[in-house]
């Protein structure tokens, strides 16, 4: 069973491998490679805390900047010590 957490939330209550639904602003952008893949990362800040936003195959996505307010769904994972979601399901927020 899967449970859906809606925001806002506390950091410590956000496990891996649960499902989620947060609303946050980017606070920082970057990218990196895994293996020989580019992966777009952001970080992505609210009142529950920060997590990592992680796209698989894309150098940068047009839209997702720093201070860009955000609502993203999807599964939570570990990634260097950090949580992370990888290709979040997204939409940005007026």
């Amino acid at each position: 069973m899967t449970a859906t957490l809606l925001a806002p939330v506390r950091l410590d209550h956000i496990r891996p491998q649960r499902r989620v639904s947060l609303t946050g602003t980017i606070r920082a952008t970057g990218t990196a490679t895994a293996g020989p893949s580019p992966v777009y990362r952001c970080v992505l800040a609210g009142d529950w805390g920060e997590l990592d936003l992680l796209f698989l195959g894309r150098p940068a996505i047009a839209g997702l900047t720093v201070g860009t307010r955000c609502r993203v769904r999807g599964t939570v994972a570990t990634h260097y010590d950090r949580l992370a979601i990888w290709n979040p399901r997204y939409q940005v927020e007026p």
